[in-house]
């Protein structure tokens, strides 16, 4: 596969985010993410004459270097080299890594501070008060990196610290991920959405960093400032190439359960139920539950099992949009978060005529001037009235 010439396939040290190299790659492929780290990988020609003179061992060294791919001057996803594979028979490597955030799934979150003065590893603890749920993610990004002396650090830029109300106690013997720490801070109601939007420096363009960003306290939710992104396949050269559907109600749960820490009789629990749809539409009772039980805030247990009923009131309607990157909305210009519209032509089976609000999780693409949007999975329009409206019940025991 040929790879457009808006496209632009760099390596770079992760340490420093200083640019080494671009690379003549013969395909690629990207992904943007909502809340975690997007795919990057490229293949190239090993004995490709643009890397004559070039170590192409050492410039995609695993870890110590990252993959960047840019879609006319934006940087789409940026990160670390995890893995690489040479084709003898083709002469060709893959090397394929992941965003920044990636990295933080393999730094611990512990508090360096109380561990170099002595301190026992599973008596220290991260403990955060007074602040917005984001500062906390910030503070949880921050610490395991900058009090660990031994830790280079990374062009992470960190936000502002803002006051608020919120707080988390995160024990050394614990021994958490900060990546999942993140996870979970987005997962709880009104939990902030977090990005590490790689740009190049406003002051060395030779070198890439990655800002985070997330929602604040009023909005959680990251998106555009501006007007929703309008697709509409009605139209010629709209820039759709394809639309596909499907619903799925396996995950669907009228009572969503949420384990924390202990065991047995001594385990703490929440909980949260919706009966509409027992009363009002018909349906049969079922129950599902929370994959995390290492939490010991009871009320930090009951967003959780508040957000999981949430998503599993109703079956979920994934959709696969596929858009020309070259056509406005320009890919590069809009991002997982963001808000769009899209306007059903009659006779979707599954979704209603006119125009439907999405909101897109994820971006994915190759070297063409495709892109496929994934927006985040809706209730179908048909079925919106069987589903009934919304009612929330939670409860928080210690044990039950």
């Amino acid at each position: 596969m040929v790879v457009a010439d808006s496209y632009r396939v760099f390596v770079g040290e992760t340490v420093t985010g200083r640019i080494t190299a671009d690379l003549p790659a013969e395909s690629i492929k990207w992904g943007v993410r909502l809340n975690d780290a997007g795919l990057v990988e490229a293949t190239v020609r090993a004995d490709a004459l643009e890397l004559a003179q070039s170590d192409i061992a050492a410039a995609t060294a695993p870890k110590r270097m990252f993959l960047g791919i840019d879609f006319g001057g934006t940087i789409l996803e940026a990160g670390p080299i995890w893995k690489r594979k040479y084709n003898w028979e083709t002469g060709t490597l893959t090397v394929t890594g992941a965003g920044i955030w990636s990295l933080l799934d393999k730094v611990k979150a512990l508090n360096w501070a109380q561990i170099l003065t002595g301190t026992a590893v599973t008596r220290t603890a991260i403990d955060l008060t007074n602040l917005t749920l984001a500062s906390i993610a910030r503070e949880f990004v921050r610490i395991p990196i900058q009090t660990n002396p031994s830790n280079p650090g990374l062009p992470i830029v960190l936000p502002a610290l803002v006051a608020g109300t919120s707080e988390r106690h995160v024990k050394g013997y614990e021994l958490q991920w900060v990546g999942d720490l993140l996870r979970n801070l987005t997962k709880v109601d009104s939990g902030p959405d977090i990005a590490f939007r790689p740009r190049y420096s406003a002051t060395d363009a030779t070198k890439v960093e990655w800002p985070m960003v997330t929602g604040t306290d009023a909005d959680p939710l990251l998106h555009q400032t501006g007007a929703d992104w309008i697709w509409d396949p009605a139209v010629d050269q709209s820039g759709v190439v394809m639309l596909d559907t499907e619903e799925d109600a396996s995950k669907m749960a009228d009572q969503v359960w949420q384990p924390g820490a202990g065991s047995e009789l001594t385990m703490k629990l929440a909980t949260a139920a919706d009966t509409t749809l027992i009363t009002t539409a018909g349906y049969p009772w079922t129950e599902g539950d929370v994959a995390m039980k290492d939490v010991e805030d009871l009320t930090v247990l009951q967003g959780h099992a508040n957000a999981g009923l949430t998503k599993a009131k109703r079956p979920v309607s994934p959709w696969g949009v596929t858009v020309r990157a070259d056509v406005a909305p320009a890919l590069g210009s809009y991002s997982p978060g963001d808000f769009a519209q899209l306007n059903i032509p009659r006779g979707h089976p599954l979704i209603g005529q006119g125009m439907q609000r999405v909101r897109i999780m994820a971006v994915d693409g190759d070297g063409s001037l495709e892109a496929t949007i994934t927006p985040a999975p809706i209730v179908s329009t048909l079925g919106a009235t069987a589903y009934g409206a919304s009612r929330i019940e939670g409860g928080v025991r210690a044990d039950l």
